[in-house]
């Protein structure tokens, strides 16, 4: 088998981040890509992400797995920063996982769905604080908004969820302020859903104001709102290896529901 890497950029990716896998006749047999990105905030220890991406015939998985790996390696010492190489997978495909575990992948982080019932509280901002609904009146304060949400997530938010979440009978955006500085929110929440169930779809604490109980605070505010519009349970989802996310979920009460996607990774630490 030969695998090599496209003349060009490939799908918006960097030549030398794609693979190509073929036979010795030159039949191609199939592709991979690794994605770095940087999370310093979700995951400070390991603050590079490189998300490996494959779709191959079984017979070459492995080799191109190896070449994809080399490269991860290769990135991580260009950045000079601790890495987590890793993929995604559906819970459901059990052959995929056990072929990442035979790969020294560990199945150590997943994407949870969990829920928990909306906690009591008061609407109210913790003493030093403001808390009001963020504005999204304009464009301008549409992008400023995905910008922050963005910095604390794997996943990116594009415009179109904004939109879609926006269309949703219990939409939500709400924060925390610092008295006197009511345009960087130091806790920031989104929610949206209709009914009686809502989903906490984001939330985060800019880092020098952790530590405080700002997210617990600022959701138990929101449920104040939320409740008064007929919501009576909330979803959202965690990432297992998030000690922030799961410590939440732990004070909520919430309560595991089923996994949406296996997250097997390697870190490299070295």
């Amino acid at each position: 088998m030969v695998i090599n890497n496209p003349p060009s950029e490939y799908q918006g990716i960097p030549p030398e981040n794609v693979f190509f896998v073929s036979s010795d006749s030159r039949i191609q047999l199939g592709y991979g890509c690794v994605i770095p990105f940087f999370q310093y905030e979700l995951y400070p220890s390991e603050p590079l992400h490189i998300y490996m991406q494959m779709e191959t015939q079984l017979s070459a998985r492995a080799m191109l797995f190896g070449a994809l790996l080399a490269r991860a390696g290769q990135i991580r010492n260009e950045k000079g920063v601790p890495a987590r190489f890793y993929t995604q997978v559906d819970p459901k495909d059990t052959e995929y996982l056990k072929f990442c575990t035979q790969m020294g992948m560990k199945q150590d982080d997943s994407e949870d769905l969990y829920s928990f019932y909306l906690p009591y509280g008061q609407a109210q901002a913790p003493m030093g604080y403001d808390y009001y609904q963020v504005p999204l009146v304009t464009p301008q304060d549409e992008m400023k908004f995905l910008e922050r949400l963005n910095r604390y997530r794997i996943q990116a938010v594009t415009h179109d969820h904004l939109t879609l979440w926006r269309q949703q009978e219990h939409f939500l955006a709400l924060a925390f302020y610092r008295q006197g500085n009511p345009v960087e929110p130091a806790c920031e929440a989104v929610f949206t859903g209709a009914g009686q169930t809502a989903t906490l779809l984001n939330i985060y604490t800019v880092p020098e104001f952790r530590r405080q109980r700002l997210a617990s605070q600022l959701i138990e505010a929101a449920c104040v709102h939320l409740r008064d519009q007929g919501v009576a349970i909330m979803y959202t989802h965690i990432f297992k290896r998030n000690t922030p996310q799961m410590a939440l979920m732990q004070h909520l009460k919430g309560q595991f529901i089923r996994t949406v996607n296996c997250l097997p990774g390697i870190n490299m630490i070295k």
